[in-house]
């Protein structure tokens, strides 16, 4: 361990009513102060920010609910990797909750490699798609989303990856590194960004989806700090059933008998 200054350990250990272990460990993650270290250590009490701080969320959220008012086919567009699937998954639950007529698409890696493709997006208009969104990927997408502007699909791109100096053409863009972006939290996972669309889109926090945002945000190993670890927290919580479940879901059979 790193020799931490004995009086910044004492005044964590005062102010937190923590061990001195703990207060070393913290200093170590850079945390000195006793409001960020509350904010660490209990972040699952703190409140989710606002989905609408992401720049291009109402527009976003208008398209899909307007799609689904018109009974307009909608595709998922994701990614074959952890954060990807559990991406598809979250936005696709809810898109199909809320009445949507929806359903996903997730390129082969050998085949057709990483994020969308021409082909991918001619195969949609072809078979009725009308709105694509995706996620996990699309940040990247310049020559993809002029095909889909050619083909008249209207394409929403929610992604987390690091945007070039050039942005796709689409409708509309749910990142949380866009420049001049008033959103708080930059180091969300695609999966975390999916998440904010759901919480716009119900009008609430989708508790029911945090088993996979949990998933997929530590699966795709981004800080686990700030927004990311009160999902996480928050998640953890319902990947682990009730006893009575534990039982069913994770017996094993031994012998003659069942075993938890």
């Amino acid at each position: 361990m790193k020799e931490a200054p004995e009086q910044i350990v004492q005044t964590l250990q005062q102010e937190l009513s923590v061990s001195s272990i703990i207060a070393k460990l913290l200093y170590n993650r850079g945390i000195k102060d006793s409001d960020t270290a509350r904010s660490f250590l209990w972040s699952e009490k703190q409140e989710f920010h606002d989905p609408f701080l992401l720049k291009g969320m109402d527009i976003a959220t208008d398209r899909i609910k307007r799609s689904i008012e018109l009974g307009e086919a909608i595709l998922v567009f994701g990614d074959y990797d952890a954060d990807g699937v559990t991406s598809t998954s979250v936005l696709l639950s809810t898109l199909r909750d809320l009445g949507a007529e929806a359903d996903f698409y997730i390129p082969n890696r050998f085949n057709e490699g990483y994020g969308p493709n021409e082909n991918a997006f001619r195969w949609a208009y072809e078979m009725g798609y009308s709105l694509i969104i995706t996620v996990d990927t699309g940040i990247a997408a310049i020559h993809e989303a002029a095909v889909a502007k050619e083909l008249g699909l209207d394409l929403i791109i929610t992604d987390h990856h690091e945007p070039g100096p050039e942005l796709p053409d689409a409708l509309a863009i749910i990142h949380p590194k866009l420049p001049n972006s008033n959103y708080p939290f930059h180091e969300l996972a695609g999966v975390g960004v999916a998440f904010k669309v759901a919480h716009a889109l119900y009008g609430h926090v989708p508790e029911h989806l945090l088993d996979l945002v949990t998933i997929g945000t530590i699966a795709d190993l981004v800080p686990l700090f700030g927004e990311n670890r009160s999902l996480v927290k928050r998640g953890l919580k319902s990947c682990n059933p009730p006893t009575d479940q534990a039982y069913r879901h994770f017996a094993k059979w031994q012998g003659r008998r069942w075993i938890s």
